[in-house]
């Protein structure tokens, strides 16, 4: 039984867009999403160091990595619904997704886990994506930019590109490909009164403060979305000090501009 995601057009589900948009050259994440599932086909035909690939489906997929660098994906993993409707015409005993082509312990099939950036538009938990649009419901699926937030904010990086849309996957997709989506709410070009620095200031060398850039009111979230410091006025230099090692978000109040640090001891 399929989840209660509202139908559109099917002039709209079952096309095929061509992915043609790199978003940004020195990313090392790459995102597919769909509500169908299927046979996911990704040939790494590129050099991309530290390659981290993402998929988020309603129905099961079966994702193989093959390419002439494929040794340098250092992680896929699958989160989504994992239904095991064979919409795709699969078939086999086992309808459930797998990931071949690459050593089984850097995979990782979670199960709807919960999403790490508030969308009213989205779902509560990573399940499903099938457009860019970040502004209208998506009936019962996740907007792009949680898909985003979701994978990011586990690895760090950038988002080289995602691809998205309703129907099967129309594999082989190769890396060289790109995508058709680059909603990321981490991006460093969201908003410049919320500039990030080089990774290297943050924060700075006694692990203590962050400088943020601008002065104002910032709330920060952890991965997992959980407001962990809301300040009336930090003045441009955030203090860190209480927070555990990993990758926190931050948004000013009263732009809405949004960016990223990392903390580490």
């Amino acid at each position: 039984m399929r989840a209660p995601v509202l139908l559109l057009s099917s002039t709209v589900l079952f096309s095929n867009v061509a992915a043609q948009t790199i978003c940004n050259p020195l990313g090392n994440v790459a995102i597919y999403s769909n509500y169908d599932g299927g046979d996911l086909h990704i040939v790494v035909d590129q050099n991309v160091p530290d390659l981290h690939i993402g998929i988020v489906s309603y129905e099961f997929s079966r994702i193989t990595i093959s390419g002439a660098f494929a040794a340098n994906v250092v992680a896929v993993w699958y989160a989504g619904y994992n239904a095991d409707n064979d919409h795709c015409s699969l078939g086999g005993a086992n309808l459930s997704t797998t990931v071949t082509g690459v050593p089984a312990n850097i995979v990782d099939i979670q199960l709807y886990p919960p999403a790490t950036w508030p969308n009213a538009n989205g779902n509560g938990s990573i399940i499903c994506g099938y457009t860019c649009d970040v502004n209208t419901s998506q009936g019962g699926c996740n907007t792009a930019d949680q898909i985003a937030h979701y994978f990011l904010s586990n690895w760090g990086g950038d988002l080289r590109y995602h691809f998205t849309q309703y129907g099967c996957w129309n594999s082989p997709y190769t890396l060289s490909d790109g995508g058709n989506c680059c909603e990321d709410p981490l991006s460093t070009a969201v908003a410049a009164n919320s500039a990030e620095h080089a990774p290297a200031a943050f924060p700075n060398p006694a692990h203590n403060t962050v400088d943020l850039g601008v002065p104002g009111q910032v709330e920060v979230m952890d991965a997992t979305g959980r407001a962990v410091i809301l300040t009336t006025d930090h003045r441009g230099v955030l203090d860190v000090v209480g927070l555990t090692p990993g990758v926190y978000t931050y948004r000013m109040i009263a732009s809405g501009g949004v960016g990223r640090f990392v903390v580490e001891r």
